[in-house]
């Protein structure tokens, strides 16, 4: 196996964020502004937007990880702030702190501008990353950690999952086998023939008759 690799639930989202929430009420925090690092963070971040009640919600694009699993070097900040954000208190907001790098880079770079207060968030932290977030919904020992595939990211991953093993025509039953053989994955919990079928609208892939295969 490659690396294990699994499928996320929106129930599992609302679970770790609900997390997040409970130990920033915790806390006692009450930012002024809710920053998500694009693109993990966006969706947990308007949701403790909605939490918390507050609607200045922004966003920092870091790059780090490049296609599902792999890393381009060091993170970087793409996209910066556009806000005077000194004097205020800020939620930083990502999806899951692995090597702790972006979210890191992103503190450091917030910090620069002269906030009041910066508290980080992740919906999960795995145990051994360089960074600690102040809050998280779940942590994570290194051995139960995997690529995880969240709602917002089904079908770049599940595409750029199958197309390691698409050296021939496949169908959809044989793409699950792989799937799991490969990274463990299972294809059950989302409609896959739905997202290949979308994935071939899009011409990243071929569709003879329901049997899938690259260009």
């Amino acid at each position: 196996m490659e690396f294990k690799a699994k499928y996320v639930s929106w129930y599992d989202i609302e679970r770790w964020s609900e997390g997040i929430l409970d130990m920033v009420v915790s806390d006692n925090y009450k930012p002024d502004i809710i920053i998500g690092i694009s693109r993990g963070g966006l969706v947990p971040a308007r949701m403790m937007s909605d939490y918390l009640f507050i609607k200045d919600l922004m966003t920092v694009k870091t790059e780090h990880w490049g296609l599902t699993a792999s890393m381009d070097g060091k993170a970087v900040i793409k996209y910066k702030l556009n806000y005077d954000i000194s004097d205020k208190k800020i939620l930083i907001v990502d999806d899951i702190t692995d090597t702790g790098e972006s979210i890191k880079l992103t503190y450091d770079y917030v910090k620069s501008l002269n906030p009041l207060e910066v508290k980080t968030s992740s919906m999960l932290y795995v145990n051994g990353s360089s960074y600690v977030p102040d809050y998280y919904g779940e942590g994570l020992s290194k051995e139960n950690w995997a690529w995880f595939i969240f709602p917002w990211n089904i079908y770049e991953d599940t595409y750029n999952l199958s197309k390691k093993f698409m050296d021939k025509p496949l169908k959809i039953d044989e793409i699950k086998e792989l799937l799991k053989l490969n990274y463990g994955l299972n294809a059950d919990d989302i409609n896959l023939k739905k997202v290949m079928d979308n994935i071939s609208e899009l011409k990243l892939i071929k569709n003879n008759n329901n049997v899938y295969e690259l260009f």
